[in-house]
């Protein structure tokens, strides 16, 4: 990106291949350059298995954490085409997930390991911490007794924290009258009321352009919380590369950016962005709005 007055809130995401494990293409952005507590990854699994570094160790940590599993057959956002276990609490509760869902993770709670049990299709996994750095503190687990225990139904005493992903296909109008535009894809709204502590993680794929994001699609706005664009590309083969054009506008001056690669767009509170603008694209993509201390007031600025 050229250099400007807001370039340095747009991040091209470069992604390691060497990861431990069956991980790949993991790319990594920590709010410590910004002065905000959140650290957020993304990647892919080449194939079932183990999850996590340590994929036999329960852990926990001292910041609140989301794990989303998102599915990228942009045809049926909700289908993640895996199956993945995964292990809640001091407990061991064994929970499966089947379909692009979310895991609200509290501080100090225990969880992992985790283990892809089966995969049909490679599917996009993005942890979001509440800190500016991943770290975690293992936690005694008792891997005979969790591999013996049933599949925690709606019974189980942390179910409230998974949440399967409800994407909606989203038509033209859906912004209301001020925008007409259709992304061809589908949007979720990704939060939690029973985890203790507020986010939102709004997911939209796209599949058309041009299209306008936001009910105000030509008024810059802000927000009194942080908020961070990620641009994913759904082609699991290679993440590096995102196959569309966007137009994005930041501060008062409306300083216009092209992004055209994998990119993350961190927007401090109080910081007027839009109008967004997806300007030409050759394969879907997955647009996320992270927002890891939850969605905040919204105030529509002037152009």
């Amino acid at each position: 990106m050229a250099k400007s007055k807001y370039g340095h809130y747009i991040k091209k995401l470069s992604f390691n291949k060497d990861c431990i494990g069956l991980y790949r293409q993991e790319t990594q952005l920590s709010g410590k350059p910004f002065g905000l507590d959140f650290h957020v990854k993304y990647g892919t699994y080449i194939a079932a298995g183990g999850m996590g570094t340590e994929p036999d160790e329960s852990h926990s940590h001292d910041f609140d954490q989301i794990m989303v599993w998102i599915g990228t057959d942009t045809g049926d956002m909700g289908d993640l085409g895996a199956e993945v276990e995964v292990c809640l609490g001091e407990e061991g509760e064994k929970y499966m997930v089947t379909t692009s869902s979310s895991l609200a993770v509290p501080r100090g709670m225990a969880h992992f390991p985790a283990t892809i049990k089966r995969m049909d299709r490679r599917f996009i996994y993005m942890e979001v911490s509440c800190a500016p750095d991943n770290k975690a503190t293992p936690v005694p687990f008792d891997k005979k007794a969790f591999e013996s225990a049933p599949v925690m139904l709606w019974n189980g005493k942390h179910r409230k924290n998974l949440t399967d992903t409800a994407f909606i296909r989203k038509g033209p109008w859906h912004y209301g009258q001020r925008n007409q535009d259709d992304s061809g894809g589908s949007l979720a709204f990704i939060s939690n009321n029973n985890a203790g502590f507020e986010f939102l993680i709004m997911c939209e794929s796209i599949k058309k352009a041009p299209y306008r994001f936001g009910p105000f699609p030509d008024t810059p706005h802000a927000h009194t919380k942080p908020e961070i664009l990620f641009f994913i590309r759904t082609d699991t083969n290679d993440l590096s590369s995102l196959g569309a054009e966007v137009e994005m506008h930041l501060g008062k001056e409306m300083e216009r950016h092209v992004i055209t690669e994998p990119c993350a767009v961190v927007i401090p509170k109080g910081l007027l962005h839009n109008p967004l603008i997806i300007t030409k694209i050759e394969r879907p993509f997955i647009m996320t709005d992270v927002r890891p201390f939850g969605s905040g007031d919204f105030a529509p600025g002037k152009l």
